[in-house]
Order: structure tokens, then sequence, then C-alpha cells
């Protein structure tokens, strides 16, 4: 009889051994063409992988209705609802559109709107792994966001790691795939916004008085001791956004563009007219 409880540990293990696999044939296909001349194999990479996943995917998924992670673990997908419709949807999330998204990176490198596109869809399927994770954790059903979709459960011929004895082992599997969640959500999340806006909290907080400097562009003096208020070195190509401090030109933008609303560390002033700062005198 089928066991259609399965602990989450086991599901989350047999999504780790299928990545492990996946990465033990890459570096057997990379060594047996070492030997190769050097950027041969650079230009199909994608397609490479691409024959490589659907090799994986036609031995394991298509011909057993279980990936060789969950088979290993004794687990299987429940074929009365695993429709043929539903293999091929499967086969698009997980091997097609991965290979999409290779190739694009590859052959449209340099084309902005290829990339904002990629950027954002691969935000998008960042949110929803996450949301899918944390519902994982509650109900321990569906582990990944295409089973969710599909509506694929899992069943298993017996209870794998039935009695856990080893919890040092579970502890550590569950806090590496809590470091990943953690990782994820901080590559969504604009630092540098995000660092502003705590600064501005915690000075009201503290009852601190800060007023924006008033100061025009002309007024910045830079002297042998003058120093970038970003990195505290000697700036470098020196800029002003309108205040009295002078800022390296890296130093500036990079803030800038990371968050339009950036301000002066010094002085709070939110200049938004960036321009080379004029030496008028040597001072």
């Amino acid at each position: 009889m089928s066991i259609t409880y399965i602990p989450r540990v086991t599901q989350l293990d047999s999504i780790h051994l299928d990545d492990q696999l996946e990465e033990l044939f890459k570096h057997l296909l990379f060594q047996t063409t070492k030997y190769f001349e050097p950027g041969l194999l650079q230009p199909v990479l994608p397609e490479l992988e691409l024959l490589l996943r659907t090799w994986i995917f036609k031995y394991s998924m298509y011909n057993k209705k279980c990936t060789f992670g969950q088979q290993m673990l004794s687990m299987r997908y429940k074929t009365e609802n695993f429709t043929t419709s539903k293999l091929y949807w499967y086969y698009v999330y997980t091997v097609l559109l991965r290979y999409l998204k290779d190739r694009a990176l590859y052959s449209y490198t340099s084309n902005i709107k290829v990339q904002n596109v990629l950027n954002r869809v691969e935000k998008v399927q960042l949110v929803g792994d996450i949301l899918n994770f944390l519902r994982f954790i509650q109900s321990g059903k569906y582990p990944m966001l295409i089973d969710y979709i599909l509506g694929l459960h899992l069943s298993a011929d017996r209870i794998t790691r039935e009695n856990l004895s080893d919890f040092s082992w579970t502890r550590e599997l569950l806090w590496h795939n809590l470091i990943e969640l953690t990782g994820t959500v901080l590559s969504l999340v604009n630092m540098f916004g995000l660092r502003q806006k705590v600064t501005k909290l915690l000075r009201h907080m503290w009852w601190k008085s800060y007023t924006r400097s008033s100061v025009i562009s002309g007024s910045s003096v830079m002297t042998i001791h003058t120093v970038c208020p970003c990195c505290s070195k000697r700036p470098i190509l020196p800029h002003v956004m309108g205040c009295s401090h002078v800022f390296c030109y890296y130093c500036l933008m990079a803030n800038k563009m990371a968050d339009a609303d950036f301000v002066c560390p010094k002085c709070y002033f939110n200049g938004k007219d960036v321009c080379p700062y004029t030496i008028s005198s040597i001072v």
C-alpha cells in the first residue's frame, strides 16, 4: 500500500539529489571534453545542457513518473492524476524554459530590453519559489512550484528515514534551506534604498535634527584634506551634486543608480544634478 505522508526533509533531500546528479553529469561531460580546443563548445553550451536535461527527463519522469532523486528515496508521483499533458508542461517548465533563458543570455547579452525582460521573469519565478516554499513548510505538500501548479501528489512505497536519529544532519539540512531562502530574499531587496529609509527612521526616533543643505554646487571647495563622503578616500574623478561635498564619480553614480533618492551622507542633501567638480582656485 502506498504511503501518502512523506517527511518534509525527505522531499527536500530528493530535490538536492536531483541537482547534484545533474552537476555530476555536467562534470563528466566537461571532463570528457577538456582536451578539446578552448572555446569550441562554449557557443553550444546551452544546447548541450538541453540534451543532458532532456536525457535525464526521458529516463526518469517520462519512463517512471519520478525523478532520479525521488526514485532513490522510494518516492514517485501518483499516476492517476499525472496525465500526458501535465508531463509535457513539466518538461516545458523544468527543461525548456531553462534552455530559453540560457540561450537568451548567450545570444542577447548586449540587448538591454531582452536582459530586462529576463530579469523580471526571473524575479517573478523567485518570488513564486519563495511563496511556495513557505507554503510547503506549513503544509508539507508540493515542494516545487511546478508540483503545486500542476497538482502533482507524491507517494512512497515505504517511509524513508522513518526514525530520524541524526538530528544534527536534519538541522543542517533545514539551516541550508533557510540560508538559501534568506539569500534569495536579500537579492530582491534594494539595500541602498533600505539603508536610506532605516537611517531616516532612526534619525527621527532619536530626535536628531537634520536639515538638508541649501548650498549650491559652486560653493564646493576641494582641498588636500577633502575626502569622499562615501568611501572616505581622496575623490577620484571629483563630482558634486549640489551640496558642499565632493564625491568620487563612481561612488556617487553607483549610489544614484541604486537609489534615486540618495542623499549626501554628511549633510543629507538630496541633489538631483550630478556634474564634474570644476577647480576654481587652489586652496
